[in-house]
């Protein structure tokens, strides 16, 4: 299932966008390490000089989110067939989701100011059952967001199989 032909990936934009919004946390992440640095010098003396074992951490943990977000930017896709719409993602915890397209009773495209830029967006596919959460897909290239909106709209001609709204006189 996860390597299943006929997923489509997202683009090296999407993971350029990932890893911009997710590099909001990094001076947070900094500082908390100087604080404990300086805080813990308080109380015991360090072999390391100030500031050098955050900085070891920092770069470390800069290594770590790099590969990170390239492996779970590889692991996401899209396949959408006759029948359903799905999606994967997860590098260590593996997810699957799936929605039958005659089940599809909204689709949502939106898009942040960042995505924006980069003419991203997100697109979000709704069902009717109280157990099925919505379905969605980010940063995935704006016309191919636009494109699965017009083909899962139920209410679209052309829209999902099944749908009365989809067939002639529904």
């Amino acid at each position: 299932m996860w390597d299943a032909p006929g997923f489509a990936t997202l683009s090296a934009t999407a993971l350029l966008v990932r890893r911009v919004r997710s590099s909001f946390m990094l001076p947070v992440i900094i500082a908390v390490l100087v604080t404990a640095d300086l805080v813990i010098r308080q109380f015991v003396e360090l072999a390391f000089p100030r500031l050098v074992l955050p900085a070891l951490i920092t770069l470390a943990a800069l290594a770590v989110w790099w590969i990170w977000t390239r492996l779970a930017w590889r692991a996401l896709g899209w396949r959408l067939s006759d029948t359903t719409f799905e999606t994967r993602s997860g590098v260590y915890m593996k997810t699957w989701k799936g929605i039958p397209r005659d089940r599809v009773q909204f689709v949502e495209v939106t898009s942040g100011p960042l995505q924006r830029h980069y003419e991203l967006a997100t697109l979000v596919v709704r069902t009717a059952g109280v157990f099925t959460p919505a379905v969605s897909v980010n940063d995935l290239v704006a016309d191919v967001a636009e494109r699965l909106r017009a083909e899962l709209s139920p209410e679209a001609p052309g829209g999902a199989p099944g749908n009365p709204a989809a067939e002639p006189g529904g």
